[in-house]
């Protein structure tokens, strides 16, 4: 199931069109009602990506329930594209002014629908992410307002790039004066020997350092003071700079009255990010580069988090500090694992060799997986581990499953191929599928994993492990929910360590009636609209 679509027309005709230019493919599911007052429930329930309106006939009551869909709550933010016709290029004006964000004329082709439509979606969802970032970055300039009053930012050479206006009044001098006293090279062992000694273990322990210090300002006032260092790293992983946070902490109340001041400044920032540089470029000329640089870093450590755990579960995390386990009543978890990989690592000189490889494997398995609502958990060594049906609950999860199983096999059936023509070492995939009840949630404090428990997970993995080379092991539940669609070799009660005896099926491949291809690991139309429809 891909992006909903909702059809708003008084037209049956028109509706059904659109249906039919949209029903060979998977990536779209249509939905068409008429232009009536009920709409706001459907929307409610269908939850479009994108609502086609028919404007053909545009008059009045057309343009004020377009103004009415951009007003409701339940539809302000979803994408509205016109169906106008050429005689109404007049009154796409008013249409604009309603709330339409594109346009397109009616008659059209399927590819200048498709087109339009998912422009028109991508569109929507790069706007929503925007709003969100703008959201995002507000508590993080919030919570950087209450740790502290000074923030500064380090290179990897040791010289301070940057300073905020709360520097100066920490340590109540410019800044050439504070590098006259300290020295202009943190990272020099003759500076102040606890500074240095904590800027040493945040570059080598890759972590942050909180420490104390006292500081005596040139009036003859004495401070205590106390920083963290957190360490930034590129892409590839190399020391990038060290972001530091101080606060005076003998007068701690006094420190967030001057930070206060820079509140109403910060939550600019939010409203737009062009009009946030321009202020900031008013206030602070000399850090305009560098607060450019910041907002990078952070929107690299946003999308790490999203890549790193499912949407729901980032989302909540972000929102709430915290994900509740849940329970999911059924799910279908897979296995896969190299057969003899130890003995084929050996075999490799160069470890990087291997683990490139490793990765190519890895990286399709992605891809494959993610076109099918499949949720990766995670890779240990050479096992793939992932399941359907989580952390957004569906019914056709074993099927999603079971279809990413067979493409998984192919590609690793036809890369031996090409590996043997080539005298390269060949690879074989061993993978176990079953399907019952886990618990998912969120382990870890600083670095968090999603994880699933229970015991159909170790049934899942004894499936694996009792499998065999290039084929695919399937338990008696997973079974009974795909045996009219797939061919199936039932294998006997095989033994499950620490499990006992359990029915064991190999799948063979799809059944021809529902296959696109002679072998079985493509599903044809029929089948597709099946999963489509659970």
């Amino acid at each position: 199931m891909g992006y909903k679509v909702l059809i708003i027309s008084d037209a049956p005709k028109l509706i059904l069109e659109i249906e039919k230019l949209f029903n060979s493919t998977d990536d779209f599911l249509i939905l068409g009602i008429n232009n009536t007052s009920s709409n706001a429930y459907v929307i409610n329930d269908f939850l479009p990506d994108l609502i086609l309106f028919d404007a053909r006939r545009i008059d009045d009551v057309s343009t004020e329930r377009i103004t009415d869909l951009k007003i409701e709550r339940n539809s302000s933010e979803i994408p509205l594209i016109a169906i106008t016709s050429l005689d109404d290029r007049n009154n796409n004006l008013s249409l604009f002014h309603a709330g339409v964000e594109d346009f397109i004329n009616y008659p059209f082709t399927k590819s200048e629908l498709i087109q339009r439509v998912s422009i028109g979606i991508q569109r929507g969802h790069i706007i929503e992410t925007l709003k969100k970032q703008a959201v995002q970055f507000s508590d993080v300039s919030l919570a950087a307002n209450s740790a502290g009053n000074s923030i500064m930012i380090i290179d990897n050479a040791g010289s301070i790039v940057w300073v905020n206006g709360g520097f100066e009044r920490l340590y109540e001098c410019k800044l050439s004066e504070f590098t006259s006293m300290f020295g202009k090279n943190l990272f020099d062992s003759s500076i102040n020997k606890t500074t240095y000694e904590a800027m040493m273990r945040c570059r080598q322990s890759e972590d942050y350092v909180v420490y104390d210090n006292v500081w005596e300002t040139p009036s003859g006032k004495v401070k205590s003071i106390q920083t963290t260092l957190t360490p930034i790293f590129d892409d590839s992983g190399k020391f990038s700079k060290i972001v530091v946070m101080e606060s005076d902490i003998t007068d701690l109340i006094e420190t967030e009255r001057a930070l206060e001041e820079k509140h109403d400044h910060l939550l600019t920032l939010t409203e737009h990010l062009e009009e946030a540089n321009i202020l900031l470029d008013e206030q602070r000329n000399e850090i305009e580069a560098q607060k450019e640089s910041v907002e990078i870093e952070k929107a690299k450590s946003e999308e790490l988090l999203r890549n790193i755990l499912p949407w729901e579960v980032a989302r909540s995390l972000q929102k709430k500090g915290v994900y509740k386990p849940k329970k999911f009543k059924e799910v279908t978890i897979l296995f896969a694992d190299f057969v003899d990989f130890s003995r084929i690592s050996a075999t490799y000189d160069d470890a990087e060799a291997l683990l490139n490889v490793l990765s190519c494997y890895f990286e399709t398995f992605d891809e494959i997986t993610s076109t099918r609502f499949i949720e990766k958990i995670k890779t240990i060594g050479d096992c793939y581990m992932c399941a359907g049906g989580l952390p957004r609950a569906n019914r056709s999860h074993p099927f999603d499953i079971l279809l990413a199983a067979l493409k998984m096999q192919k590609f690793v059936k036809d890369k031996a191929v090409e590996d043997e023509k080539n005298g390269r070492k060949i690879w074989r995939l061993r993978i176990g599928i079953h399907t019952g009840s886990v618990i998912a949630g969120v382990i870890g404090k600083w670095k968090f994993a999603y994880d699933i428990w229970g015991g159909d997970v170790n049934i899942a993995s004894r499936l694996e492990s009792s499998g065999e080379a290039g084929a695919i092991n399937i338990s008696e539940s997973t079974y009974q929910i795909i045996k009219d669609y797939f061919e199936c070799t039932f294998r006997g009660k095989i033994h499950a360590k620490n499990i006992g005896d359990i029915n064991m099926y190999f799948v063979e491949r799809i059944l021809p009636e529902y296959s696109e291809d002679e072998q079985g690991f493509t599903p044809n139309a029929v089948l597709r609209k099946i999963v489509g429809s659970f």
